[in-house]
């Protein structure tokens, strides 16, 4: 790893190790219930610090893990990296499929809608909420969807370059 590499895996390690120093702190020593009310005040901000920090700690080792295969004499897009490319819409699929079969909207026992409204709302409800706010996939694969391709267009220039 390079110099800077150090640095930015040092500085993003400490944001994801300080919101879980806080949330081991908060139950533990205060008792809190980690429910809603828990992300207040200083566990927002290092919320906040956290999802930084883990987007930006798996650029960095994508980005080292590219370049050590580079230094090898290797492509950097291996077929592995397509096949998990072309994987990571298997939820977004599913999420669709789901959205689809149900016929009818039910909220709290009462059912709200039917046809195309039922499926936005499951589509919304159960893809924003649940797959993006309580079990974070969408923005994880979506992150690696853009990171893939900026790799992938930046590999393309390289190699056009290095033909002409």
């Amino acid at each position: 790893m390079k110099k800077f590499e150090k640095v930015l895996f040092g500085v993003f390690l400490s944001g994801i190790l300080a919101l879980i120093a806080d949330f081991i702190f908060e139950v533990k020593v205060y008792g809190v219930e980690p429910d809603y009310h828990f992300f207040g005040g200083i566990t927002r901000l290092l919320s906040i610090l956290f999802i930084i920090s883990f987007f930006g700690l798996m650029a960095l080792l994508v980005n080292i893990r590219l370049r050590k295969r580079v230094e090898v004499g290797k492509p950097p897009i291996s077929k592995l990296y397509i096949i998990s490319f072309i994987l990571s819409f298997i939820p977004f699929l599913l999420l669709v499929v789901y959205s689809i079969m149900q016929n009818e909207f039910v909220f709290m026992g009462a059912t709200v809608a039917v046809g195309a409204e039922a499926f936005l709302d499951n589509l919304i409800i159960v893809g924003l909420y649940l797959f993006s706010i309580i079990i974070p996939v969408f923005p994880v694969i979506v992150f690696w969807q853009m990171l893939y391709i900026v790799k992938r267009i930046q590999y393309r220039k390289l190699m056009k370059a290095n033909n002409e």
